[in-house]
């Protein structure tokens, strides 16, 4: 396989390979390959000789990260301003080029006024919707949001994000929504969710007792035919190790990697519960952008584990749980 080093960018040289050493590049990688050796290639001859079209190179690991969110926690993803989808957008796929990552998906922020209620709740997923038609092939999944606190009206919107704006998934932060991820009103949603096949992913963030890691696994529990998706779990050490216990004794809940501590626990997860329990998601805002270089991605590239098992993480369980494979 390619060992692509994201470090290595030059804007003033032009790197880009001619066909001959094209060839002399695949014909190095096959060779690696059956040798087991990794072919060390800087991603900006990749980048200069490709362009965005990632898969054209055989070796070339595929990336998909599924924690974007369209906006801020400042308004949401309800920005103010003519063409600011079309800016995010330019300035998302520049840091996602940057960093290898060929394929994300768009989840609704929190923080948008709610003056008029389940209104504002609506334009923000028309909002998601709309931004993900910018660029379908890349933008491969995308994830609307309900307000618990909207109660039964959040059914309704449950069925237009899945039949009107086809979208694939329901993202709750709920220390920003209010309530604890295992409150009552919380229930009724997840049973709507699993009946329309959206897929569920909530934050469980260390720095939030409204979304302790713990109080999912008591929704994991209650749910065992839905697979929950942890945001945000991997924040300290001591929550990384508390998720690693929940994921031993709660095989339903995948854990994406935002924030993880190194590339020593990313072997230590894939020791413990398997490569199919992880899945990449590295936090991205891209106005204005939370990263220029992915430590996250750094790190899983770096972990001493199977080739396989970086492909589950990067990018087969998320094709797998949209149900892309």
């Amino acid at each position: 396989m390619i060992n692509v080093c994201t470090h290595a960018k030059s804007d003033r040289l032009d790197l880009s390979l001619n066909d001959q050493g094209l060839r002399w590049l695949e014909r190095s990688i096959d060779k690696g390959a059956k040798r087991g050796v990794e072919t060390r290639v800087p991603w900006v001859i990749l980048e200069q000789s490709f362009g965005p079209s990632r898969g054209i190179l055989r070796g070339v690991m595929e990336v998909f990260d599924i924690h974007h969110h369209l906006g801020s926690l400042s308004g949401g993803s309800l920005q103010e301003g003519d063409g600011w989808q079309e800016r995010d957008h330019a300035n998302r796929v520049r840091v996602m080029d940057a960093n290898g990552v060929t394929l994300a998906a768009i989840l609704a922020a929190t923080g948008y006024i709610q003056a008029d209620g389940i209104k504002d709740t609506m334009r923000s997923n028309d909002s998601v919707a709309r931004y993900r038609k910018l660029d379908p092939k890349r933008f491969a999944a995308a994830c609307g949001i309900v307000e618990p606190l909207h109660g039964t009206r959040s059914l309704g919107e449950l069925e237009r994000i899945k039949y009107e704006l086809e979208l694939n998934g329901v993202v709750w932060h709920n220390r920003f929504q209010g309530l604890a991820v295992d409150h009552r009103l919380m229930r009724p949603l997840l049973k709507k969710v699993g009946e329309l096949g959206l897929v569920p992913l909530i934050h469980t963030n260390a720095e939030s007792n409204l979304e302790a890691v713990w109080r999912l696994e008591r929704l994991a529990l209650e749910f065992p035919e839905l697979t929950l998706v942890a945001l945000d779990a991997l924040t300290t050490n001591t929550n990384s190790q508390l998720a690693l216990d929940i994921a031993k004794r709660t095989p339903n809940i995948l854990f994406d990697t935002a924030h993880v501590r190194g590339a020593a626990f990313v072997r230590q997860f894939v020791e413990a519960v398997g490569s199919h329990r992880l899945i990449f998601g590295s936090l991205f805002y891209s106005q204005p952008a939370s990263y220029e270089r992915c430590a996250t991605l750094a790190e899983i590239r770096m972990a001493k584990i199977a080739d396989a098992d970086k492909e589950n993480i990067l990018a087969i369980n998320a094709k797998r749980l949209f149900q892309l494979a």
